[in-house]
């Protein structure tokens, strides 16, 4: 990364801080804008029980019935390699993710076995710009591992088909926050930028980016508690980058961000807290530093295999990692840390020249 891109995204990362104390978002390339998200209102908090719609856009009986339908049809689709119907079925972060799945096995992409399912419906009124809701399921892939995944469907309005957004996998042992529900089975969705919450829904796509590449040294280490995929992904950086400079002559860097093209999803969990839901893009690069780079084969990750044919660097290689989280954050008057309880991705690009 060169010098004006490492000072701009200082720049951005130090207006972040300064948003965070102020409580609005200062930067405006580090957070998605609030018509970006289905969650996103007016107003800096959630509405309040008394304005809630008494009749929701979505009913509990009709997510059911649109779960129900989707994991039965994607199974009959996948077991058909139909891609053109499994893509129909998809949209925003599991678009690339699905095409993927699809060129990485060799045009037989997984099938899962699913069971257990809850439902996790918000109450949104008619007028919503985007209807959805989300669910967490049992999967059982098919070497028998099950693990919990978390689904969000989304659709523009009722006459629309709904499709797959999101799908993250909770981590090994983990469990999802409770989310609070109202009497007749309803959760209560969060505003985009709600500051009742530690994080903001919109912020904490660009903290997790930062402390991705920053680390327990970065201003956004004491707001997310490390894991893999926080703390650990900037020590893997930094060795990759040792060892590409002294055995490669080259060049590495790794840049995470938030996708502000696709939707963040957030639910009130009990206690106060929220249950949010969005998709980072990692990009890696390999460049040569000296002229004994140029040429110079690399090994090729294997999940890249499928659209990096060419072991050869020349100039440049570019691995775009398509990521999607489930994090837990407190309510604003908790001093713990937001924690990543849920991970998925896979490379969805991947050039050379």
């Amino acid at each position: 990364m060169d010098g004006a891109t490492r000072v701009l995204a200082f720049t951005c990362r130090s207006a972040l801080a300064l948003a965070l104390v102020a409580g609005t978002a200062a930067c405006s390339g580090a957070a998605p804008t609030p018509s970006r998200s289905p969650v996103a209102a007016t107003s800096g908090v959630s509405p309040s029980p008394s304005r809630l719609p008494a009749k929701p856009a979505v009913t509990l009986a009709e997510a059911r019935d649109a779960l129900d339908t989707y994991l039965a049809t994607d199974d009959v689709v996948r077991a058909g390699r139909a891609q053109r119907w499994v893509l129909q079925l998809s949209r925003d972060g599991q678009r690339p993710i699905t095409i993927a799945q699809f060129h990485s096995s060799g045009r037989k992409p997984p099938r899962y076995t699913w069971g257990e399912r809850t439902l996790l419906v918000p109450r949104l009124g008619p007028k919503a710009s985007r209807q959805w809701f989300a669910a967490t399921v049992e999967r059982r892939d098919s070497s028998g591992e099950v693990r919990v995944a978390v689904l969000t469907f989304v659709r523009q309005n009722s006459a629309s088909a709904w499709q797959n957004s999101f799908e993250s996998l909770l981590y090994t042992g983990e469990k999802a926050p409770e989310v609070s529900v109202d009497a007749d089975g309803y959760a209560t969705s969060l505003d985009s930028r709600d500051q009742t919450v530690a994080i903001s829904p919109n912020l904490m796509g660009p903290l997790h980016a930062t402390i991705a590449e920053e680390g327990k040294d970065g201003f956004a280490s004491g707001l997310i508690a490390p894991g893999p995929q926080t703390t650990g992904y900037a020590t893997e950086i930094r060795k990759r980058r040792e060892k590409a400079r002294q055995a490669d002559c080259m060049n590495y860097d790794s840049l995470f961000a938030a996708a502000v093209d696709y939707p963040v999803f957030a639910l009130r969990t009990k206690g106060g807290g929220g249950l949010i839901l969005y998709t980072l893009l990692r990009t890696s690069t390999w460049s040569p530093v000296l002229s004994c780079g140029y040429g110079r084969p690399l090994a090729i990750p294997k999940d890249a295999r499928w659209d990096l044919g060419n072991p050869l660097v020349r100039r440049d290689r570019r691995i775009v990692e398509t990521q999607q989280y489930a994090s837990a954050v407190p309510p604003k008057s908790s001093t713990a840390p937001a924690h990543v309880i849920g991970y998925d991705g896979l490379v969805t690009k991947a050039t050379t020249r």
